[in-house]
């Protein structure tokens, strides 16, 4: 257990009664509050990846689940070609029955997930400022697409783009219940990274944190890629307690599952 030092008791999150997992026990998988995702339908995605399993237990969780999602790295023939290319070496005997079925499964899912009715796909650019309009979004698009009625949850993990958005999240905070954010590259830009929670703290409230373990630990103990969840500030307790040790038993697991948690530890 990696004892961080007293700077970053910023980053510790208040003591959630109402914490639950939603997505897989793995990579793709994020910790939620889970009173507040009863009460709203809409989610907002940035980032899919090769992995939909919070955004497909969201739904599953919720009949009237309405989710955009935005991904410009993803799209069928990221599926087909892979499949085409086992399927040229499972007829020369290079692969196996298994490995085509699973290449077959893979596409599969992914068209059925793009296709369900309660999904919206932009194959879109997440970024600020939108330089190429039909190719990029940004938080202002974004939200443009659902009614500025409609209160929702936001998921991020762009992959280091998501300094590049802070204060336009806080210029629409008041429609953001509650935020799921990983940051990246935190041994390169920690000080990027203390800067914009500070800013989110500003109308957020950090209820939990996670160590990516797909990347190691930075000198200061602190994981180069950390998953932090906030809840809007109209949720704030009477009564804050802090949560000092990660991960947390039964709810926190390995992002890859071939290695061991990223342990660490808050000044009390």
């Amino acid at each position: 257990m990696t004892k961080l030092d007293k700077k970053y008791n910023f980053l510790r999150p208040i003591k959630n009664n109402n914490l639950g997992r939603v997505g897989r026990s793995e990579d793709g998988g994020y910790v939620v509050d889970t009173s507040v995702l009863k009460k709203f339908d809409n989610l907002i995605s940035f980032g899919l990846g090769s992995d939909w399993s919070f955004e497909l237990d969201f739904i599953k969780k919720k009949i009237n689940a309405k989710v955009h999602v935005y991904d410009h790295t993803t799209d069928i023939f990221i599926y087909i070609k892979p499949l085409i290319k086992c399927f040229k070496r499972f007829i020369t005997y290079r692969k196996k029955y298994k490995d085509l079925s699973e290449r077959f499964l893979q596409l599969i899912n992914y068209v059925s997930f793009i296709n369900l009715k309660n999904v919206l796909f932009f194959r879109e650019k997440i970024t600020y400022p939108i330089k190429i309009k039909k190719k990029e979004s940004d938080i202002e698009k974004a939200f443009s697409r659902i009614s500025p009625q409609i209160n929702l949850i936001l998921k991020i993990d762009i992959e280091g783009s998501e300094y590049e958005i802070i204060d336009e999240i806080i210029k629409y905070s008041e429609r953001i219940e509650m935020l799921i954010l990983e940051f990246h590259s935190l041994d390169e830009k920690e000080e990027s990274f203390t800067s914009s929670i500070k800013k989110l703290q500003n109308k957020f409230d950090i209820i939990h944190v996670h160590g990516n373990n797909h990347c190691a630990k930075s000198l200061s103990g602190l994981p180069i890629a950390i998953e932090v969840t906030l809840l809007s500030k109209k949720y704030t307790p009477e009564k804050i307690e802090y949560i000092c040790d990660f991960p947390l038993k039964d709810l926190d697991f390995p992002n890859n599952s071939l290695k061991k948690d990223l342990f660490f530890s808050f000044e009390n």
